[in-house]
């Protein structure tokens, strides 16, 4: 074979190598990476552009108490979590492992 076949022989190897070591990380799924925040329609199950405590408690939380984070998120105290707060919450970052 001649250098150019070798080269584009390897260059297809290695897109190949390449992709299933892709495609194996995606179906192990990243654990160095969380999984997206729901979005706050999804979390406001009764459609009234407000989530209620009941309503964030039904979530799947990673960690924490739901209603201590309620109260984080709930800036002005008024019971329910605005579109406006849920919008401006920024959650804590996770420590990094060391």
């Amino acid at each position: 074979m001649d250098i150019r076949s070798n080269a584009i022989l390897a260059m297809i190897l290695g897109l190949a190598i390449s992709s299933q070591v892709c495609a194996s990380g995606n179906e192990r799924g990243n654990g160095d990476m969380p999984p997206p925040p729901p979005s706050f329609s999804s979390i406001d199950s009764d459609g009234n552009s407000e989530i209620s405590v009941e309503e964030f408690s039904a979530q799947d939380l990673p960690q924490g108490d739901p209603e201590t984070i309620f109260s984080e998120i709930d800036s002005n105290d008024d019971g329910v979590i605005s579109e406006e707060e849920f919008a401006s919450h920024k959650p804590p970052r996770p420590q990094q492992r060391q």
